[in-house]
This record gives C-alpha cells, structure tokens and sequence, in this order.
C-alpha cells in the first residue's frame, strides 16, 4: 500500500474539516435563492475561486492525464482552447451578463421567459439527461484514481466509490450553494497545493528531456500536431471551438457561479479571472499523462497510467496531502454538479407540469431527494457503462447533448430579435440528435453498415450537434415568423429588478398577453 499513517491522518482531519464546513452552512440557507445560488452575494475572487475548484475534479485529471498518455503533446491545444473560450466570455459578458441580468436560477427558466413552458421542459429534459450522463463516469474514475493512487486492490473500487458520494452528499443536500462556495473556496487553495506537490515530484523521476524523447519516439508529428493526431482533426478542433464558449456559458453547474455573483458584472470578471488559469489547469495533468508514458511505457492501462504514477513518485506525507487536494477537487465538482441538475429537474421538468406550484420549502426538500438519487445512479452507471472513447470525448459529447441546443436557444434569444418558439423547439431537438445518436449506436457499432459509421465518430457528432442547433434555429424560426411572432423581450438594466415575483413564469406570461393585444391591435 502506497498510504501510509502519516497520509491518513491528513486525509481524515481534512474530509472531516471539509463536511463540517459544508454542513454548518446550512445556516445561511435563509430561502430558495439562498440554496440554489447562494442569496447572490458571491464577489469576483470568491466566485474564481470556486469556479476554478469546480471545473477540475478528479475526473479532470483522469482524461486529461488520459489524453496526455495516448496523444502526447498534442492535446494541450485544448488548454490553449479553454482559456480562448473563457476569455471571450469574460471580456465581452456573453451570454452568462444577460442571464445574470434575468436573475434566473437555472438556463431553462430563460426558455419560458423567451419561448414558451414546453420548451422550458424539453430544454430541462435534454439538460438533465446529458448532464446525469455526463457525470455518470465520474465516480468510477474518481474511485480508479484513489485506488490506484493510494495501492488499493481493485476489489476495494466500489467501496471507496460509496464513500465518497456519501461525503459529498452529505453536505451538498443540507447546505445548497452556500455549502458549495464555502468549500470550494477552501478546496481550490488545497488543490493549487497538491498540483504544485506532485508535478515537482514528477520532474524529478522524470526528465523534460526524456519526456520529450517519448513523445518523439512513440507519436512523430502526431505528438505535437493535433491536426495530424488520429485523436483529435479539424471536427474537432473547430467543435472545441465552438464548444469552449458554449459549454463553459451554459454548462449549469459553471453557469450557477455567474448566477450567484451579486451583479452581471461580477459574473463576467468570475469568468475573465478563472479563464486566465485554465490553460495551466488543463495543462498539468496533461503532462503528467506524458510523463506516465515516459516512465512506464505505452503497454499499461491509459485509464491507469497517471495516477500510478503519482502514486509511485510523491512519497508518504505528501501523499496524503496531494490526495486530500484531489478529493477537495472532486467533492467540489459534485456538489456542484448534483445540486445545478437537480435544481434544473426541480424547477424546469417537475415543476412547470404542475398547476400548483411548489412553495419554496417543497421545492428544496425535492431537489435534495433527487440530488440523492443522481448519487445512487452515477454510483450503478459508473459500474456498469463501457466507454465507448476516451473519458474526455465522452464528457464533451454528452455535454454537447444540452449545449449545442442551448446555445442556439440563449444566443438567439438574448441577441437575435427573429428567434421564435419553433426555431428553439428545432435547436433543441436537433442538437440534441447528434450526440443521442452517437451513445446509442456505439452501443451496436458491430452491426452498424458501414455507410453510418460517421454516426459512431465522436468528434463528427459533436460537430454537427452544434450544426444542427444553429439550423434548427435559423430555419425554424424564419419559417415561422407569421404564425409564430416572436416574443420580445427587454434587457433589464444592471439595477433593475426583473420582477417582482421570484418566478420567472409570470415574466414570460406578461409578455405574452402584451404580444397577443398588439397582434390584435395588427401592431405586429
């Protein structure tokens, strides 16, 4: 075993501190914007930080030091991606300003605002179920990670797996947002640490040098080219592209930080100061999936690579300090992750099919029963799922099953005065058919004719799912203009209220009684 007395104890006394603080803050839990995005009172360095915390768990470091292991040095184009990405939002606003502004809690609220309830509901369908899936392997690469790292045998996976999700939801479901911040604030200082630790134990086993000669020796070009990489190409290239705005402005758990800063313009500098890192966070555990092939060779498990070998080079103390940085990672991707997806199942698919609504005590009660349930399924999911990519592909394209439709929907519906109820049923649909294609075909891709196998290339779906969005949009909304007026909506300035009921559905049915007078005045 690779843990040691010494590592025990930093590890206990930390997850002990970690749960004590996320529980305590439930006393600040005062009403339902106080749970779901912290009464929004989060400042700019608090908001990076927990941001920051929150886009690199465990299972970050798993595909990228997957991708680091398979691709070389090609894959820290996705750094270099990532940090473009995150800086056209934070210099410019887009997108995550406009919802801010909205005061609205989850994205799909915004699809009644601007569309109607039932797009309300397939949008909060397509974000629930891609972001359930999306997580799904989180916790069997989290448990493969610890396991490995720490020099379990296998048989001990399922048990640390268990371990973990009742950690995480302890203090996830009694805190909301409150216990998210808390944490992750204290969680990203101990992460900065523990990457720090490990890398410098990593170069001194293993040279840049004889790194580089790996990559030379084992890729050629393919190393250093993501073009030529049989990974990587231009499909995905430009569907990174295009996805590094969309998912990190609409990816629900990223999006609650903007949502819970005190103003539009503090969720943009959230943005801007956590994009500045990113490139480097990306980038680290990319190298040390290089620097796991170049001391053990490309034969082993590339799952298993990296975190063996930072289980044979940190030594005893550090160690535990190292794993108890990883863990302070994963604990802040889950609460973060299970409270956006069962606020969006709360809020925008139970919900608006009910007459009555649910008062604020109800609503929160259900979102913590359903947060519980997203743990029991990542828990059989992760057990039982074969991956049909690498871990990272899988993530982008299940988040690709919600973000291409959403982008489509918010940015026409934030900056496109023509985009109309059916071009947002057609932008979500279609970009919702792509990646659903993919996850279900792979599953029979040995019968699958040859004339479809495009439909089973990971990077050709993600592609064509924001495609798709874009069309479905466009075509939709142009179609339909005369049956279908658009409805229009007003940005409210930086110090007004949007509203004076916290549901955001009467917003929408205001406007709506103001479009039908004007159609019968024939004003529009």
């Amino acid at each position: 075993m690779n843990f040691h007395l010494l590592d025990w104890i930093i590890l206990i006394l930390y997850l002990g501190f970690s749960v004590f603080m996320g529980i305590r803050a439930k006393k600040y839990v005062e009403n339902m914007e106080g749970y779901f995005v912290a009464g929004r009172r989060v400042k700019v360095a608090l908001g990076s930080a927990t941001l920051i915390a929150t886009e690199i768990g465990i299972v970050t470091f798993m595909y990228f030091g997957q991708l680091g292991y398979v691709s070389g040095f090609s894959c820290f184009v996705l750094g270099v991606i990532g940090f473009l990405g995150y800086l056209v939002i934070g210099k410019t606003g887009f997108i995550v300003s406009g919802l801010r502004r909205l005061k609205v809690i989850t994205i799909p609220e915004f699809y009644e605002m601007k569309y109607s309830k039932g797009v309300r509901v397939l949008g909060g369908v397509l974000l629930f179920l891609g972001g359930v899936l999306n997580m799904g392997v989180f916790l069997k690469m989290d448990g493969i990670f610890l396991t490995e790292t720490m020099g379990f045998s296998s048989g001990m996976l399922i048990v640390i797996m268990i371990i973990m999700l009742l950690i995480v939801i302890s203090y996830t479901v009694l805190g909301g947002m409150f216990s998210v911040v808390i944490t992750d604030f204290m969680q990203f200082v101990v992460l900065s640490l523990g990457m720090l630790i490990a890398t410098i134990f990593i170069l001194l086993h293993v040279g840049i040098g004889e790194i580089a000669n790996t990559v030379v020796h084992q890729f050629g070009e393919a190393g250093v080219n993501p073009i030529v990489n049989p990974h990587f190409g231009w499909s995905f290239l430009v569907w990174m592209l295009i996805g590094s705005v969309a998912i990190s402005a609409l990816n629900q758990p990223a999006a609650s930080k903007s949502f819970a800063s005190e103003s539009p313009e503090v969720g943009r500098k959230v943005f801007l100061f956590t994009g500045i890192t990113l490139a480097g966070r990306y980038m680290i555990p990319m190298f040390w999936g290089v620097a796991a092939l170049a001391m053990f060779g490309p034969n082993i498990d590339s799952t298993l690579a990296m975190p063996k070998l930072l289980g044979v080079v940190v030594p005893s103390g550090f160690l535990g300090l190292m794993i108890a940085g990883m863990l302070a990672a994963s604990m802040s991707t889950y609460s973060a992750y299970m409270l956006a997806w069962s606020s969006v199942a709360t809020r925008d698919i139970i919900a608006p099919l009910r007459k009555k609504e649910f008062d604020e005590k109800t609503t929160i009660l259900l979102t913590r029963i359903i947060t519980t349930m997203i743990g029991v399924f990542i828990l059989v999911f992760g057990l039982l799922y074969e991956l049909p990519a690498t871990v990272f592909q899988y993530a982008a394209i299940t988040g690709a099953m919600y973000a291409a439709g959403a982008f489509g929907c918010v940015t026409a519906g934030l900056y496109w005065k023509r985009a109309n109820v059916v071009g947002a049923y057609w932008s979500l649909a279609l970009g919702g058919f792509a990646p659903i294609a993919f996850l279900v075909l792979s599953v029979f891709k040995d019968s699958l004719p040859s004339n479809l196998s495009f439909l089973i290339d990971v990077n050709i779906s993600g592609f064509l799912s924001f495609v798709l969005a874009a069309l479905g949009m466009i075509v939709g909304s142009l179609v339909s203009q005369k049956k279908y007026p658009p409805i229009i909506m007003r940005q409210p300035k930086a110090d007004e209220p949007v509203a004076q009921k916290a549901d955001l559905r009467s917003v929408a049915e205001v406007l709506e009684r103001k479009q039908s007078a004007a159609e019968k005045e024939g004003n529009v």
